[in-house]
This record gives C-alpha cells, sequence and structure tokens, in this order.
C-alpha cells in the first residue's frame, strides 16, 4: 500500500512538472521536439495514475483545473485556427456573413488592415466553421474588436470553460480512474487549454447529449446534438441514432434548433460556398490520414500516378454510403448512444484525408464515456502531437506510421476476438446453408448431434431454424453457445447406437487421430444419415497449402487450445473419403464438390449400415440419390 502511495505522488509530481514544462515549450515552435517528448512523459505518467486506481474524483477535478489555468495564457502557436476564428468574428461584427466571401476577396479590403489577417492560412478557402462555432467567434470580436489578441483570449476563455464543465459532468457519470484518461490527459490538456480548438464546446455538447439522454430527455439530447453539429458537422450523422430511440418526440426539437442557429446566416450562396471549401479540404489537403496514405501508396506503386485528388472525395462517399449500414448495426446489436456515436466519428476519422491531433478529442471523451478504454485511439493520439515536427522539418512520417501501426496493432488487441466471432457465427450460417437441404427433407422432429462442434455455432444455426434437439460434442470446451456440449473421448461416444436422427461433422475429420474411429462411431450412433464436410486436395502443393491455411486459422480461432491436433491433421482426396466411409459400412447417398486450390471441400451424406441394412426391405421416402 505504502508503494502505490509512493507511486502515485511520483507520477502527478511528473505530470503537473509536465505541463508546466508545456506551459513555456508551448509558447512557439522552436522546441517542438522537446514538446512532444512531454507529452510523451505526461501520458506515461496518466496511464501510472489509471492503472495506480489511487486519486479521488475530487483531486482528479483540481488538478484538472489548475492545469488548464496553467496553459490558458499559450498563444496559437501549433496551429493557425484561432486566426480563422477572430477573422471570422470580425467579419460579423461589420454585418457580413462569414460564409459570403474569402478572405482575400477585395470587398473585405477595409479587414485587410487588421494584424489577424497576415496570419490566415487559407485565404482562399470560405469559411466552413459552423453556426454555433461563428457565435463564438463573434462574442469574442465584439468584445475586442480593435484588438484581435483580445478577442482572442475572450474566444479562447469561453470554449476552455465549456470544455471544463464538460469535465464536471464526466465527473458524474465515470469513475475517477476513466476520467484521468481525458481529464488530465496531456493531448486533451494542450489542443483545448492550450490551443482552444472548437473540439472544446464539441465536448460539452456531446456530453450534455449523453446525459439527458441517460435520464430519458431526448428532447433535450437532440437539441444537445445539433448544437454539436453545428460545432463540426459529424454530430449532425448522430441524430438517426436518436430516432431509433426516440422516434419523431425526440427528433423535432434538435431540427427546430438546428434551423434557429442557421437562420441568422442563412443565404443563398452559402451552401455553394462552404461545399466548394469542404471538398477542396477533401481534395487538396491530408494530414496524419493513415488509411488515405495507405491506399495513395498503393495506387502509386500500381499505377505510377497521384491519386490524392480522387481519393479524398472517394473515401468521403464511401463513409456516406456506409452510414446507413452503421445505423442497421445499431438497430441490431442495440448500441448505447456514446458507443454509436463513438463508431460513426472513428469511421469518419478512419476514411478522412486530414487528422489533425485536436481532431482526436472527440473520441477519447466517447471513450472515456464508454468506461472501457480504447487504447488504440489513445495512442493515435499520442502519436499525432509528434506530427507537429513536420512544421520543424522533424521525422513526421515515422509518427504517422507509429501511430496507425499502433492504432491497428492495439485495435485488433480489443476488438479481434470480438470481430473473430462475427466472422465465425456468419461462417457458421454459411455452413449450415450448405447442408440445409439435407436436413431439411426431414419432416419429423429431429434429434441432432453436432460432432467436433468447436463453438457450436453450425449447431446453434440447426437448432434455430428447425424443431430439433441438438446437441454438441467436442473434446476440448469451445462452446460459445446456449446449447448443452459434452466432452467426449475421440473413439467413443457415450450415447446408445442410433441415437441421433443426423450426426454433423463439419471439418472434424483431418483433426483426428484416428479418423476411422471418429467416423465409426459417428455413424454407429447416427439413425438417419451422418453428414460430412471436409477439406480435401487434388496436388502435393494443394496439401502443402491447406495444411498451412488450416494450422493458421485453428490458432487464430483456438487460441492454442487445438494446436495438440495440428500433429494429426490427415487430409485426403475427396475418392478416399468415400472409400472410407464405404469400408465403415456406410452408403453415401449424396455428395458435393466445390471450391478450388486450398479451398476445395467435399460435402458427404452417409447412410448409417443399419439404415442401409434397413433399405433393402424398406426403401426410406427421403432418399437423397437425387439430390
Amino acid at each position: 500500500m505504502q508503494l502505490r502511495k509512493i507511486l502515485s505522488c511520483l507520477a502527478i509530481t511528473g505530470l503537473t512538472a509536465v505541463v508546466f514544462g508545456l506551459s513555456l515549450v508551448g509558447q512557439d515552435r522552436t522546441q517542438l521536439g522537446l514538446l512532444v517528448g512531454l507529452v510523451a512523459g505526461g501520458s506515461m505518467c496518466g496511464l501510472v495514475l489509471w492503472h495506480l486506481d489511487s486519486q479521488t474524483r475530487r483531486a482528479v477535478l483540481f488538478y484538472a483545473v489548475l492545469f488548464r489555468l496553467v496553459l490558458f495564457h499559450l498563444p496559437p502557436s501549433l496551429s493557425d485556427d484561432a486566426y480563422r476564428y477572430v477573422w471570422d468574428g470580425q467579419v460579423q461584427v461589420h454585418g457580413i456573413n462569414p460564409y459570403q466571401y474569402v478572405p482575400q476577396d477585395s470587398t473585405l479590403a477595409i479587414l485587410h488592415g487588421e494584424p489577424v489577417y497576415a496570419h490566415l492560412n487559407s485565404q482562399a478557402f470560405y469559411s466552413v466553421y459552423p453556426p454555433a462555432s461563428q457565435l463564438v467567434f463573434r462574442t469574442g470580436a465584439q468584445l475586442f474588436f480593435h484588438n484581435w489578441w483580445a478577442a482572442h483570449y475572450t474566444i479562447k476563455l469561453l470554449l476552455v470553460l465549456a470544455e471544463l464543465l464538460a469535465v464536471f459532468l464526466l465527473a458524474r457519470i465515470v469513475a475517477a480512474r476513466h476520467l484521468i484518461l481525458y481529464a488530465l490527459n496531456p493531448l486533451i490538456l494542450l489542443e483545448t487549454a492550450g490551443q482552444a480548438h472548437t473540439e472544446s464546446l464539441l465536448i460539452l455538447l456531446l456530453v450534455l447529449a449523453v446525459v439527458w439522454h441517460r435520464r430519458g430527455r431526448g428532447r433535450l439530447a437532440s437539441v444537445a446534438l445539433a448544437a454539436a453539429g453545428w460545432v463540426k458537422l459529424i454530430p449532425f450523422f448522430f441524430l438517426p441514432l436518436l430516432w431509433k430511440r426516440y422516434k419523431w418526440r425526440g427528433i423535432w426539437p434538435g431540427l427546430t434548433a438546428a434551423a434557429a442557429l442557421a437562420l441568422p446566416f442563412a443565404a443563398p450562396y452559402v451552401l455553394a460556398n462552404t461545399t466548394a471549401s469542404l471538398d477542396l479540404y477533401a481534395r487538396y489537403f491530408e494530414f496524419n490520414a493513415g488509411l488515405y496514405y495507405a491506399a495513395k501508396e498503393f495506387m502509386r506503386w500500381m499505377t505510377g500516378e497521384d491519386w490524392s485528388k480522387q481519393l479524398g472525395p472517394l473515401l468521403r462517399t464511401i463513409f456516406l454510403i456506409g452510414l446507413p449500414m452503421l445505423y442497421v448495426l445499431d438497430f441490431k446489436f442495440k448500441w448505447s448512444l456514446p458507443r454509436g456515436m463513438l463508431i460513426i466519428t472513428g469511421s469518419y476519422l478512419v476514411l478522412t484525408t486530414t487528422v489533425h491531433p485536436w481532431y482526436l478529442v472527440s473520441v477519447i471523451a466517447l471513450c472515456i464515456i464508454l468506461q472501457k478504454p480504447a487504447w488504440h485511439w489513445m495512442w493515435l493520439g499520442l502519436c499525432s502531437v509528434g506530427t507537429y515536427l513536420l512544421y520543424a522539418g522533424g521525422p513526421y512520417w515515422t509518427f504517422v506510421v507509429m501511430g496507425w501501426g499502433g492504432w491497428v496493432v492495439l485495435g485488433l488487441v480489443r476488438y479481434g476476438p470480438q470481430l473473430l466471432q462475427q466472422v465465425l457465427r456468419a461462417r457458421a450460417l454459411s455452413k449450415y446453408r450448405h447442408i440445409r437441404a439435407y436436413i431439411s427433407n426431414l419432416s419429423r422432429p429431429l434429434s441432432v448431434l453436432d460432432l467436433g462442434c468447436a463453438e457450436g455455432y453450425v449447431g446453434q444455426q440447426v437448432y434455430r431454424r428447425h424443431t430439433a434437439q441438438v446437441e454438441l460434442a467436442d473434446i476440448t470446451d469451445m462452446n460459445r453457445s446456449s446449447l448443452p456440449l459434452t466432452l467426449v473421448a475421440p473413439d467413443r461416444l457415450p450415447w446408445t447406437s442410433g441415437r441421433f436422427d443426423v450426426v454433423i461433422l463439419y471439418y472434424v475429420l483431418h483433426h483426428a487421430e484416428h479418423a476411422e474411429s471418429v467416423a465409426r462411431e459417428a455413424l454407429r450412433v447416427g439413425r438417419d444419415r451422418v453428414i460430412i464436410v471436409e477439406s480435401v486436395y487434388e496436388s502435393s502443393a494443394g496439401l502443402r497449402a491447406l495444411e498451412l491455411l488450416d494450422k493458421a486459422a485453428n490458432r487464430l480461432r483456438s487460441r492454442g487450445r487445438m494446436n495438440e491436433q495440428e500433429r494429426f491433421l490427415q487430409f485426403r482426396k475427396a475418392d478416399d473419403w468415400v472409400s472410407l466411409f464405404e469400408q465403415l459400412g456406410g452408403r453415401v447417398i449424396a455428395q458435393e464438390r466445390t471450391g478450388f486450390g486450398p479451398f476445395r471441400k467435399a460435402l458427404f451424406v452417409v447412410q448409417p449400415m443399419r439404415r442401409t441394412a434397413n433399405a433393402q426391405s424398406h426403401p426410406p421416402s427421403d432418399t437423397l440419390d437425387n439430390v
């Protein structure tokens, strides 16, 4: 216990030193290397605090306020966005719609003498900051029109207060341990209190939406999401998530609020101008975008040409087309609201061409709300700070590769097992459909044994789609279904002869040390038919490929529990399997051969020896010879 206290004290002391260090080196771009190192060190301290879980909620909130106060004085040194905030506010104070002209337009010549104009980085682009953000910008410029520095800090104060309020709201819905990963995260501190990005306001509105939703106040939640959409456009894609939960009564207040916020800026040119700028951003701007960079380099390797102008709009289209699928998945799997928001936001970030460090603030906040740390997003956020080194000629690409490479690895660690089970369930459905015809023509109630069932998903499909009593059997317990499982010896099954109408062996026999014994037992306990599906080969090269693929697949799915069976791999040709079944007294009444190369498979429907004997005097009405 004493050691935990010492480590906790050292971690919080180290994090405090990091924040004060950032307040010094973050004033310009001359020490970006040191800044990146400080953020990395601070992140490690935060991870230690999370692991120790020794900080009270009150302590976390105290340091959250302190650290934001320490960094508040920082100028817009890492991003030029703050200059555009002030500019858009000044344009509004002059009574001009911020979406009407690009900054370099001669109509705005009266403002070209303002100091902030020289710092604008996109003078040829129309503003893309939505109405809610514009109202904040106007407030700062209205109060200090001729002092852009004071206007900037006024805007910054409003944004930081909003984000700090979000932290206090988060403290009411998440444990102190998880709050640390957001409230004391150096990336969050740097991009909100340090650089005052509009994500600060976005976080407050998203947290409000979640809080109100959890209280069953869908109308207020929709208003919060609509306002969030007018800070960053992505939250508008969250509104259909509310539709499923509240229908029209929960959506119309949000739509009304969105219209009210947009009304002061409404004009015929707004949509065309903002769309033009967004399209230009998608075509010509690229930064720290993992999938986009990978696709770009792949197409360059394939064609020798630069596809950057086409890939941006293409990825954006893929995101928009994929949204309905995400809504369907939300309906099917009953995601929580913050989980749905996280998945949509994450999908956007994967498919966009630009991922600045501050874009990850909302993702990290949503992960914290779920109280399940998403380390892949945390890692990407940490490495994204390293991309600032691009401004100093530093190793930008190193951090891009490290960030997205780690994102993939950590994402697979977290979601890989879940995704694998989804794949196995989908594959089980495909397997069932392959054998369905040989079960469906038995009209009476069935008793079915899924022998060598693994996860039990094939047997589960049979159970769901037939009036059947289904049992599972295997030599090791990997069952993930609700069906009963019996652990069996490979050479003797514990049931009486003819116990089951149907026995299923799907990719089982080639794993058995004595395939003949397993097949014999299956034919013994099967009364009507034994359905066997096996991978088969036609050449020695096909056999080698089949063995490699089988080992890889089974190691992945079983996490080592099937390694012992690799010693007994005995793949055969299709005709060899037929010969074996006939030697054991069975009669192959139907077979199918499909696939190619190492993916060849053969299906056999075998009549057990008792059924064969009875068939001589009583021909079965459901013979499959013509199937």
